[in-house]
């Protein structure tokens, strides 16, 4: 069963996009410009991206009108992989933007998890 984002929010000024799940977040992990937060199952609860527009690539204006967006979430033994699914308000397509990350979340059976925003 897929977990809702209930906090998505872009800083339009400093360039930053954010989304949580809202669970209580343990420790967050930087990784470049993206800060991933952990929650106390050792889940992904949030991520954090800077510099959004380079790092997603896309424009500003177009990611302040974002209709739904979906992270999965694949861990595996020694690594994370993530992927968030953005559906825009003005031109109704998607983009799926791959962030593979590796870390290690001390999980020892590879799983996924899908958090949704609609």
């Amino acid at each position: 069963m897929a977990k809702e984002i209930k906090t998505i929010d872009y800083d339009f000024e400093n360039d930053i996009f954010f989304i949580s799940n809202g669970e209580k977040v343990k420790a967050s992990i930087d990784i470049g410009d993206f800060v991933l937060d952990v929650d106390y199952k050792n889940l992904i609860c949030g991520i954090e991206i800077m510099d959004a527009t380079e790092n997603l690539g896309i424009d500003k204006k177009i990611l302040k009108n974002i209709r739904s967006i979906k992270m999965s979430v694949n861990y595996k033994t020694n690594h994370v992989y993530v992927l968030l699914i953005m559906i825009f308000e003005k031109e109704g397509k998607e983009v799926n933007i791959p962030i593979p990350l590796t870390l290690d979340l001390g999980h020892k059976v590879p799983r996924k998890e899908m958090l949704v925003y609609n």
